[in-house]
């Protein structure tokens, strides 16, 4: 991949192609990758800037132990989510050509009880209703019941996540929205999925454990026992009952690198080790950025910012660039309101880890270390929830996802020996004790929890990295450690997101557009955003070019 490292401080003078460009954008994570490709598709020149020394952002996969060099991590994000993989982008972009290759993944989630019981989330809803059965009848039909009131809201909402947020009427909507008020048996529960609490929703509904704990574990984004929190948690399964997760052969880092192939075979330039200092703004235009180089690079048509919203609208604008009641909304875009950041722990084993327990007492061969797990009860999470907006530890952290990737990749570790990944996103952001003063012992506590399910993950280790929201935040230069770049708050959604007045990719700044998890519409290996932001800026190119030749006739 020919991406071009920065000129070195001591050159004055970049090549004339690198200075000047129709759109730069910043950050080389997935999402600007997929806004570069459909820009230079369209014969654009566009150049993309990143901080980092590679591509990838929160999608790399990279050795990061020194005592484990061959052992690769998914530095960030774990699979493609059904939201990309209904999305398109990968069949209107080629990306199978680009070396992108996909392993559907299925259950989308396996939540474990301490007896050895376990319950899948399967994207056939009957196969998952089978499993429940033999805990309870009722919540089998509970589950049924949710499902099929997914299945009438699912298509409009969809429909909107693929469109931008404040342009979104179109026949497609009309006939999905028609569709779906041809099922107002279905839509009864509507109104309390969409203003209850999760924890009220999933008591209500479920008499035992195993659905309650998978359904907290799956969309933990906040606290529980807040309204309006059962509906995200509810549309996730939506989409993960019409098509699967998917892992890239390789790892996530595959998918910006067949990305990067795409955009540079269009003729995008892509520089790694390139941190912006600032945006150029000249008579309430973005003109271009000023790396922290020195150097300047102008853009004609625009300047598309793929980082964090709030670092870039706050850190990288010059002081005055927004009018203040925006400027006042940008700095507070939350990132911190849910009291809450990320834990993630790689492990680099020198054997095969398994889950013996879990396996025995099922009935088909699925292997369980080859798929997203969890064991926390729904009270167990509540409880963490609570313990992390007075800035306590939970004890215990309740883990939201964990796997073995290599037991569906081999490709990331020596033949026989396996790597293994963990996220939390229920730690403490603000916490009383420190982080640095709890790394170590947070580390030991969670791998022990593990070592009730997992064989071999004590014994096997050879070396791991316990990596907080300070790590994170200087890892992916993501403010607060914040991996979905702007709190997953109920009024962060659609043209909220990430506010109000800069929830359609543009901003008041003219030239200046925002991608990235920041916006519509969501967080997670999605790259919708990236293409959205893209057709936003090319309309409005268009827009300005018809109106320069409309002056010019007149």
């Amino acid at each position: 991949m020919a991406t071009v490292q920065t000129p070195p401080p001591t050159d004055p003078n970049a090549p004339l192609a690198q200075r000047e460009v129709d759109v730069l954008i910043i950050g080389a994570g997935h999402n600007g990758l997929t806004a570069g490709c459909y820009m230079a598709r369209e014969g654009l020149k566009v150049l993309i800037v990143e901080a980092g020394d590679a591509v990838g952002g929160m999608t790399a996969t990279n050795a990061t132990l020194a005592a484990a060099p061959e052992h690769r991590f998914n530095e960030g994000a774990i699979q493609l989510t059904g939201v990309f993989r209904l999305s398109q982008i990968a069949q209107e972009l080629e990306l199978p050509r680009f070396g992108l290759r996909e392993v559907p993944v299925e259950p989308a989630h396996l939540q474990l009880a301490p007896d050895g019981t376990s319950l899948g989330i399967w994207k056939d809803r009957t196969r998952t209703m089978r499993e429940l059965e033999r805990f309870s009848r009722k919540d089998a039909r509970a589950w049924g019941e949710i499902s099929e009131t997914l299945d009438a809201i699912m298509p409009p909402i969809l429909t909107y996540m693929r469109s931008h947020p404040t342009r979104a009427l179109s026949l497609e909507l009309v006939k999905d929205l028609a569709g779906t008020a041809r099922r107002p048996g279905k839509l009864q529960p509507l109104l309390h999925f969409m203003t209850a609490s999760h924890t009220e929703i999933l008591d209500e509904l479920f008499e035992t454990e195993l659905p309650k704990g998978a359904l907290a574990a799956m969309a933990a984004f906040q606290r529980m026992e807040a309204d309006m929190t059962a509906a995200v948690a509810l549309i996730y399964l939506g989409v993960v009952q019409r098509v699967s997760n998917a892992m890239p052969v390789g790892g996530t880092g595959e998918l910006p690198k067949a990305l990067a192939r795409c955009f540079e075979s269009h003729g995008g330039l892509i520089r790694t080790s390139a941190r912006v200092e600032r945006i150029v703004v000249e008579g309430n235009r973005a003109t271009g950025v000023l790396l922290d180089t020195g150097e300047r690079i102008r853009a004609s048509q625009g300047v598309m910012s793929a980082c964090n919203a709030r670092h870039a609208l706050v850190d990288l604008l010059p002081d005055g660039a927004l009018p203040e009641p925006m400027a006042v909304r940008a700095a507070d875009i939350p990132i911190t309101k849910t009291q809450a950041t990320s834990l993630k722990i790689n492990v680099a084993l020198k054997g095969k880890l398994s889950l013996p327990r879990i396996s025995e007492l099922r009935d088909d061969d699925l292997d369980p270390a080859a798929a997203l797990v969890a064991w926390h009860t729904l009270a167990e999470q509540s409880q963490a929830w609570d313990d992390v907006c007075r800035g306590d530890w939970p004890d215990p952290v309740p883990v939201s996802c964990c796997i073995s990737p290599t037991h569906v990749d081999q490709t990331m570790a020596p033949e026989g020996q396996d790597t293994f990944w963990l996220w939390s996103g229920v730690i403490p952001v603000h916490p009383r004790i420190p982080w640095e003063d709890m790394r170590d012992e947070i580390g030991d506590r969670v791998l022990k929890d593990c070592a009730q399910y997992y064989d071999g993950i004590e014994s096997l280790e050879i070396a791991r990295d316990v990596l907080g929201g300070p790590d994170l935040e200087a890892r992916f230069n993501a403010p607060a450690g914040n991996v979905y770049h702007v709190d997953p708050l109920p009024t962060r959604f659609g043209p909220l997101k990430p506010a109000l007045g800069f929830g359609g990719y543009k901003t008041p700044v003219d030239g200046l557009y925002l991608s990235g998890a920041s916006t519509h519409p969501t967080g997670g290996v999605c790259s919708l955003p990236g293409k959205l932001a893209a057709q936003t800026l090319m309309r409005d190119r268009v827009s300005r070019v018809g109106r320069l030749k409309r002056r010019v006739v007149g």
